[in-house]
């Protein structure tokens, strides 16, 4: 039923908001900033939690890709995991790898904006969707990942800790709210 849905939707949307906190945490001591520095931008902020659908494929595809390479627009990204393989991510040599869950994993891609944010210390995790085998055609896909995004008002500006000589600045600074804008023209989600 519609409630109980919206009741685990609400308490998976929870759950999922407080572990990327702890999880920016761990990267925020990484970084070397304060291990809290996030709590407050990453709490009730613009966040997702998105049941996505790949329906089965009924006839020959134009290629081998369900949801094409890209990196996520927000901070990081959980993924529980998924009703069925297909998901990929790319290592520093180009090579596409397997990244598949377990029923006690999550998968984790850090996105554009800690990538800006880190001043490209952290790198946006390039991901995509594969086919399935042929003998699979017949069955759908599902997946729910969480993009946890900050609050709008979030400043992007890249940190002081990850600027040095050997890594200057490279990017301008921007907020939360105005790269998501900029970001959904350019994908075509929003109109100019």
């Amino acid at each position: 039923s519609i409630p109980v849905l919206l009741k685990s939707g609400m308490e998976a949307y929870r759950m999922l908001e407080k572990t990327g906190i702890y999880v920016l945490r761990a990267l925020a001591l990484h970084i070397g900033i304060d291990e809290h520095y996030f709590d407050h931008w990453a709490s009730n902020g613009n966040s997702i939690l998105r049941p996505i659908h790949y329906p089965p494929i009924t006839s020959e595809p134009d290629n081998a890709v369900r949801a094409g390479a890209h990196g996520d627009i927000n901070l990081i990204t959980l993924l529980m995991g998924a009703s069925a393989p297909g998901l990929q991510v790319q290592n520093r040599q180009g090579e596409w790898l397997d990244a598949i869950a377990q029923e006690d994993e999550l998968v984790i891609n850090v996105g554009d904006m800690l990538q800006r944010h880190t001043n490209n210390k952290l790198k946006s995790t390039i991901h995509r969707v594969v086919n399935p085998p042929r003998e699979l055609w017949h069955t759908s896909r599902y997946s729910i990942p969480f993009f946890l995004h900050p609050r709008s008002d979030m400043k992007l500006d890249c940190l002081e800790e990850c600027i040095d000589e050997n890594n200057p600045k490279q990017h301008d600074d921007i907020t939360a709210g105005d790269f998501l804008h900029q970001r959904l023209v350019e994908i075509g989600l929003i109109k100019k």
